[in-house]
C-alpha cells in the first residue's frame, strides 16, 4: 500500500489548513470556538482553548503561517481511515512540527499538534523511504513509555539518579530544570516546590527507520508550591492573580501548564526532545 495523499497534496493542505487556523485563533466572539473546533483537533485544540480560558488570547494566530510551502516528512499509508500528515514548515527563524489528521472521507483535515523544534534538531528517518508509514489508531501506555521515562526525567525535586536513556540537554528540558531549581531557591525556606509532568493517555507514534519511534503528545506539568510554617500566606504573580481570583492563597497554590512535546525515541539510543511548547491552563489556591 502506497501513501493515503501525495507529497505535494499533503503540502498544500498542510499549508491551506495552516493558513484557517491561524484565522480561527485570532477569531472573537460566540462563534469562535466553533471555528477552532472546525481546523484544530487534539493536543492543538486542547491548547486553544486552554489560552482562551487562561485570557492570553494576544492576535498570535497570524504566527502560524509558514513563510515558504511546508515539507511533508511521512503521510499514513493505505486507503484507511483516519488519514495523517506529518509535516514541518519554517516560520520566521523557527521551524516547526506539525501533524494533521483527517477522521474520515466526509472531514476534512485539522491540526492536531504543532511545536516549535529545538535549533537544530531534525527528526531522523522514517520506517518507509516512500514516505507512507504504518500509523497506529490507538495508543497505550507501553506505546508512550518514552515520553513517560521524560516526564520522570524532568521532575522537582530531581530523581535522584537520571532515568537511564534519556537525554535532557535540548532547550525545553534544560529549561523546565533550571527553571524550577531557581524557583525552589527563591522560595527558600517560606515554601516547599514541587514539579511532576503526567502524560496523556493518547497521542501519535510514527515507527523510525532504525525501529525506534518518534511521538508527538501531551503532558501535565503541575507546579505546586506549599507554604512552610513561617509563612503566613503567599503572594500570587499577577499573571495568576485573576486565575485564582486573589491576590494571596493560604496554605497552597497549583498551578497547571499543558505541553506538547515531539520526542525521539532511536532504538538504543536516548529518548531526545526535538520539539515542545506549552500553555498555562489552570491555577488553584486554598
Amino acid at each position: 500500500q502506497g501513501q493515503s495523499i501525495s507529497d505535494s497534496a499533503g503540502a498544500q493542505v498542510t499549508q491551506r489548513v495552516l493558513g484557517e487556523v491561524g484565522v480561527a485563533l485570532d477569531a472573537e466572539g460566540k462563534g469562535s470556538a466553533k471555528d477552532r473546533k472546525t481546523v484544530l483537533t487534539g493536543p492543538a485544540l486542547e491548547a486553544a482553548d486552554a489560552k482562551v480560558d487562561v485570557e492570553q488570547v494576544e492576535g498570535e494566530g497570524a504566527a502560524l503561517a509558514p513563510s515558504a510551502e511546508p515539507t511533508v516528512i511521512a503521510v499514513s499509508k493505505g486507503t484507511s481511515w483516519p488519514r495523517t500528515i506529518l509535516a514541518t514548515s519554517q516560520q520566521d527563524e523557527e521551524q516547526h512540527l506539525h501533524v494533521l489528521v483527517a477522521d474520515s472521507p466526509r472531514s476534512q483535515y485539522r491540526l492536531y499538534a504543532s511545536v516549535p523544534m529545538a535549533a537544530g534538531a531534525t527528526v531522523p528517518a522514517l520506517a518507509e523511504s516512500d514516505g507512507a508509514v504504518e500509523v497506529p489508531t490507538k495508543v497505550g501506555s507501553k506505546d508512550l513509555q518514552p515520553v513517560a521515562r521524560w516526564a520522570k526525567a524532568v521532575s522537582y525535586p530531581a530523581p535522584k539518579s537520571d532515568p537511564k536513556g534519556v537525554a535532557v540537554d535540548d532547550p525545553f528540558s534544560s529549561a523546565l530544570r533550571t527553571n524550577a531549581a531557581k524557583q525552589a531557591k527563591r522560595l527558600g525556606d517560606l515554601a516547599s516546590y514541587k514539579v511532576s509532568h503526567q502524560p496523556s493517555s493518547d497521542g501519535m507514534v510514527f515507527p523510525l527507520a532504525d525501529g525506534g519511534t518518534l511521538t508527538i503528545t501531551t503532558l501535565t506539568r503541575t507546579d505546586t508550591i506549599s507554604a512552610g510554617e513561617d509563612a503566613k500566606e503567599l503572594t500570587l504573580p499577577d499573571e495568576l492573580t485573576d486565575l485564582v481570583g486573589e491576590d494571596t492563597v493560604g496554605d497552597r497554590l497549583s498551578v497547571q501548564h499543558l505541553e506538547t512535546v515531539a520526542v525521539v525515541a532511536p532504538k538504543g539510543g536516548d529518548v531526545t526532545v526535538v520539539g515542545a511548547s506549552e500553555q498555562l491552563s489552570s491555577a488553584k489556591g486554598s
